[in-house]
């Protein structure tokens, strides 16, 4: 599994040296960052810059975190790092126990280096007093703000590469090509889900393409990743690119397709013509 942050964008160059001048330090950090965009691969990479603290324990805000677990987990990373994620799902509960764990921290002999990862929804759960302002300072002294991946599409070449790599190592088969046309339709897209939505459609890709990767395999799979009564197509998309994902969303949300021509307005005979052209693995 690669361990490196790939950071070929500004943002991600600069997020990587704040990362770094962080790494020496013991003092909580942060990290903010919307859905998919890496905040826990970025913490354990944070613990991996930090030298000299070899163990690391992970629990999430989404499970009840009762004392007797919070001290557990501290005592288990005593000297290491203690990574708590998805911050902004903490309960009252967990939040005033994880407040008293960090009395604990001040008179603690060797306490382990707390990384707290949440969504850019917390600072709004703060300002409305469902999470502990006096909480927050004190796991935001070191603070970093994730980008998404939009904002950071010069990160998308390296990224793929390490992604189907990656997949491609654990289906066991080859490391498919991603053609020029596949790359540009990437970067036309708006990636909601961010770095994981961009895995997911890769290892699609992989599995399903039966050769090199193009644009028009990319654009199908884009447009499947929407809802049944949406069809999203990066811009610059071919006509034949666009009639062929509108046909295949159709048809997944109709059933049959006899509907589908119906809903399409045409007979059923140019719809049987049009799929014919396209192979079994376009997700019909």
């Amino acid at each position: 599994m690669n361990t490196e942050i790939v950071c070929q964008s500004d943002k991600m160059r600069r997020l990587e040296k704040y990362l770094r001048a962080t790494a020496v330090s013991d003092k909580p950090t942060l990290l903010i960052g919307a859905d998919g965009s890496g905040r826990s691969y970025i913490g354990r990479r944070l613990h991996v810059m930090s030298q000299g603290r070899e163990l690391l324990v992970e629990i999430s805000g989404l499970e009840p975190l009762p004392s007797d677990r919070l001290l557990d987990a501290a005592a288990r990373a005593r000297g290491g790092t203690l990574l708590i994620t998805d911050l902004d799902r903490l309960d009252e509960h967990g939040q005033r126990n994880l407040r008293c764990l960090l009395a604990k921290f001040a008179v603690c002999d060797r306490p382990p280096r707390l990384i707290t990862t949440a969504l850019p929804e917390l600072e709004v759960l703060v300002k409305r007093g469902l999470f502990m302002r006096s909480l927050y300072d004190q796991l935001s002294v070191l603070r970093h703000q994730i980008p998404s991946l939009r904002e950071r599409l010069d990160d998308l070449p390296e990224l793929c590469r390490i992604l189907l790599t990656e997949h491609a190592r654990s289906e066991r088969c080859a490391v498919p090509v991603l053609l020029p046309d596949g790359m540009a339709t990437l970067r036309h897209y708006a990636w909601p889900g961010n770095v994981r939505e961009l895995s997911n459609i890769l290892l699609r890709a992989l599995l399903w393409s039966a050769g090199p990767i193009d644009g028009e395999a990319i654009t199908v799979l884009l447009s499947a990743d929407t809802s049944v009564d949406e069809v999203r197509l990066p811009i610059g998309t071919s006509l034949a690119a666009a009639e062929k994902a509108l046909i295949l969303a159709t048809l997944r949300a109709s059933r049959t397709k006899a509907l589908t021509a119906r809903r399409l307005g045409i007979t059923r005979r140019t719809l049987y013509q049009k799929l014919a052209r396209y192979p079994v693995g376009s997700g019909v």
